[in-house]
């Protein structure tokens, strides 16, 4: 299960919102309509911001753009304002999350005044044709860029509402690229305090390497940390904690790990900032998804390091569950830090069942925050990580139940679908599993999803049914019947989905029987690559798929 959680009182004047040194976590009640913003109306022909001829899925009180992304371009340029560029999918957690909270504010929707807001479905067309332009890919990603396409930022999902505002502000009243202000902090250029705080909240996991390479990522945020002006602290952990766990995934992958006093040195950096109220606050999102990697990278199981880590990093999190004046969690990120806990008590004893307490506090929070959230995107986001909570937890059966109640309230119960799958395939109940996953993709909706669910559905019938090669066939046949039907379907995630497909394709075809099924549907896609313009970088997408690495690297 993925996290990628969110979280704006009044419109404040600008220099109090800069000026501010304590920011409320807390959600301001949602904002009254407004009828001068009024929802736009999507184009029903195009490339533009919603579900053709349908905007439903708009969150109100904002004046989205009606029409494609250049027109929206356009429009910014003769307006002299920057572009607010959302994209995000229905039935994505943390997109509910947002729309619940950030955009359900009236301070947020006061500031789209300022800027051209657009509002990029995934499964609008041309949308993942867009999404590679712009170098996205995970849901949701949040860019803003000057009136003329510059980008300037992207705006993190994982902050308070306050947080978000005061970067936002910074944004819209500087207007310097978050490009540019990485080049000056790592030349000694000049660096302010606001361009600090503008690297300190970009979104670095939905960078996509535009304006940090990821092979420079980890010696990066180490520079940036010893950079970062130290009345910044707050801000300078967020460097240090993006650090760690960057460093984390090169040691997992077998790269450059610290050696033993390097590890102990860290150790010694990293326990003042657990033990910090205001750091905690300012980092939330690190402290809820950042232990085992932390933990796990600078410690060894049983070691004095590793107790040391465990015990700060836990009352970190009994902080942040205490709150303080004006901050308070959000109901998923309650239930992500009981998620945390689990983590921690597995670091410290891998091999023991986790203590009843713990079941009992990880039931017991599923149980509140559920019940207490009502409206549907963020019940929606309550839910995923309610059923996180479960599965790390191996409560198995409670997340079973808690999922399957829930299908019939659900905007997208064919996202729930997948886990309910997850959970039926590892119980070994392989025929449950994959009904779910039949019936998940008999539900999805909408271009880009269909087909992310169909390649659901085929990996499942790969893994777990590999003998039943006519329902593989038919099933193939049917999802790539999803990309024939729109040809800017061969871009990011959807052609992202269709390179892992084919690699599983072409492993499970060895047999002659197997073999003859890739070969139906190589020439299914040949005639659906054949529809596409010459010279399309879509149509070379789509030539790819099912041809071998041999051929592929001949013809690269």
């Amino acid at each position: 299960m993925h996290i990628e959680s969110p979280k704006l009182p009044l419109l404040l004047t600008l220099a109090v919102v800069l000026a501010a040194a304590g920011c409320s976590r807390k959600s301001p009640p949602p904002a009254p309509a407004h009828p001068e913003a009024a929802p736009a109306t999507a184009t029903a022909t195009g490339t533009g911001t919603g579900t053709a001829g349908s905007t439903a899925h708009l969150p109100p009180g904002i004046d989205w753009f009606a029409g494609d992304v250049d027109a929206a371009f356009a429009a910014a340029k003769s307006a002299g304002k920057p572009l607010f560029l959302f994209w995000g999918a229905e039935w994505c957690p943390p997109c509910a999350q947002i729309k619940s909270t950030i955009f359900n504010t009236r301070e947020f929707q006061e500031r789209s005044r300022l800027f051209v807001p657009v509002y990029l479905d995934g499964d609008t067309p041309s949308a993942q044709r867009q999404g590679e332009r712009f170098g996205v890919m995970g849901y949701p990603t949040m860019i803003l860029f000057r009136a003329d396409g510059t980008e300037i930022t992207r705006l993190p999902g994982g902050v308070d509402v306050a947080r978000y505002a005061t970067i936002l502000d910074t944004a819209l009243a500087d207007g310097r690229p978050v490009a540019e202000i990485l080049q000056a902090a790592l030349g000694q250029g000049e660096v302010t305090p606001n361009d600090w705080r503008m690297l300190a909240y970009y979104s670095w996991g939905t960078d996509q390497g535009r304006v940090l390479p990821a092979a420079q990522a980890t010696s990066t945020f180490r520079r940036l940390s010893e950079a970062c002006p130290t009345e910044l602290r707050p801000e300078c952990a967020r460097f240090y904690f993006e650090y760690l766990g960057s460093a984390a995934r090169e040691a997992g992958d077998g790269r450059a790990p610290l050696d033993a006093k390097a590890r102990k040195a860290e150790v010694v950096r990293l326990l003042p900032l657990l033990g910090s109220a205001e750091v905690a606050e300012a980092n939330v999102d690190s402290l809820l998804y950042g232990a085992k990697d932390a933990v796990g990278l600078l410690s060894d199981p049983g070691s004095p390091e590793r107790q040391q880590l465990i015990g700060a990093w836990r009352a970190a999190l009994d902080g942040l569950a205490r709150g303080s004046e004006g901050f308070a969690l959000s109901g998923p990120e309650q239930l992500n830090l009981v998620r945390a806990r689990v983590f921690l008590q597995r670091l410290e004893a891998p091999d023991a069942p986790l203590p009843e307490s713990l079941l009992t506090e990880a039931r017991a929070t599923v149980t509140r925050v559920v019940a207490a959230t009502t409206e549907s995107y963020a019940r929606h986001a309550a839910v995923y990580a309610a059923a996180g909570l479960y599965w790390e937890a191996g409560l198995a059966e409670d997340a079973n139940r808690m999922l399957t109640a829930e299908l019939e309230k659900s905007k997208s119960p064919y996202y729930l679908m997948l886990d309910l799958a997850r959970l039926a395939k590892q119980a070994g109940r392989k025929d449950e599993a994959v009904a779910w996953l039949e019936r998940a993709y008999a539900g999805a909706q909408g271009p880009a999803t269909r087909f992310q669910w169909g390649y659901n559905y085929l990996v499942g019938l790969l893994e777990m049914t590999p003998e039943d090669t006519a329902r593989i066939e038919r099933v193939g046949l049917e999802v790539l019947g999803e990309l024939g039907e729109s040809p800017d379907a061969f871009y990011q995630r959807t052609q992202m989905r269709l390179a892992q497909l084919s690699t599983r394709l072409l492993e499970w075809g060895t047999g002659a029987e197997p073999a003859a099924v890739v070969e139906r549907l190589r020439a299914r896609t040949g005639t659906i690559c054949a529809g596409l313009p010459a010279g399309d970088p879509g149509r070379a997408h789509c030539e790819a798929f099912l041809k071998p690495a041999t051929q592929a690297t001949v013809g690269a």
